[in-house]
């Protein structure tokens, strides 16, 4: 191998994951816009109902095999379960807090994923992960203290706390499927199973699928295809030019860039409380990024 392309691939591979994480972090700005037709369970349907689709036509052009007897398996349901509440509740906080709220309360999934994986996967808290995570829980409620300062979106906010936990819980079962399954399949069947439950409760339910207009359709296929689907096909694409460590330190970035982006449309009551949450849940997910990744 020719030395000097190495760091020509490296860069390449940290552009890949950069432009991924831009696709990403637009999602929460596209999802906002989209509620203002859809309600969250339709939202959510439609969410996995894409995304779902998405990661099919990937299995058919790399020609993988699916097959649906998978569905008989309740960690699949699990799976789906997991995901289909964590969507329902990020619409709800996203119909009542701006993205950048909500984008920045979700870094609370660094605290859930740590005691989710030492409880069910025995993996170990090292003393970094525990300053993390107090960091990141000061961090979110002070930014939820500075939302309830000039407002009382209560539910929201709850919403908001919530979410991410479905999301850590869907994240280690989908650690332990594909151990034994293709990770596209096991994406597949998330979004599949997923948007079957949802579109279950619906009826259930009697949602409405009336009044639903074609723009704010556009804005969830656009939420679904950005974060879904190109922004994990670029992140993929970028582990074959550098380490899972390396890629994960740009996309700690990840609530800088959302909070760039709805700056633009959402514009935000800036409090003393809310840029010190801020900076603490950035520095939390920074220092979990880069002392993981010593220790890869």
């Amino acid at each position: 191998m020719n030395i000097k392309s190495v760091p020509k691939k490296q860069l390449w591979g940290i552009e890949l994951n950069l432009v991924s994480l831009l696709f990403s972090s637009i999602s929460p700005v596209l999802n906002k816009f989209s509620l203002t037709s859809l309600s969250p369970v339709v939202g959510g349907i439609f969410t996995s109902a894409f995304a779902a689709i998405f990661t099919f036509a990937t299995i058919l052009i790399t020609r993988q095999h699916v097959s649906l007897t998978n569905l008989k398996s309740l960690w699949l349901w699990l799976l789906g379960g997991t995901n289909a509440i964590g969507i329902i509740l990020q619409y709800i906080a996203l119909s009542t807090l701006s993205p950048i709220t909500v984008t920045l309360i979700a870094r609370m999934y660094l605290v859930y994923v740590f005691f989710l994986s030492y409880i069910f996967l025995k993996e170990k808290i090292t003393k970094w992960d525990y300053l993390a995570i107090i960091l990141c829980i000061l961090g979110s409620f002070f930014i939820s203290g500075s939302r309830l300062q000039f407002s009382d979106n209560l539910l929201g906010l709850i919403c908001a706390f919530i979410y991410p936990l479905m999301y850590a819980a869907n994240n280690i079962v989908a650690k332990y499927l594909v151990s034994d399954e293709e990770p596209n399949n096991v994406l597949f069947f998330n979004h599949f199973t997923s948007a079957l439950l949802l579109f279950c409760y619906a009826l259930i339910t009697g949602t409405s699928f009336s009044h639903i207009s074609s723009q704010a359709v556009a804005f969830n296929f656009g939420g679904a295809f950005f974060n879904g689907f190109m922004s994990l096909l670029l992140f993929y694409t970028s582990l074959q030019f550098i380490t899972a460590g390396k890629a994960n330190i740009v996309r700690a970035l990840g609530p800088v860039i959302v909070i760039i982006y709805s700056s633009f449309f959402f514009p935000v009551q800036v409090t003393p409380s809310l840029v010190l949450g801020a900076i603490l849940v950035i520095l939390a997910s920074t220092i979990v990024t880069f002392t993981r990744t010593n220790r890869e």
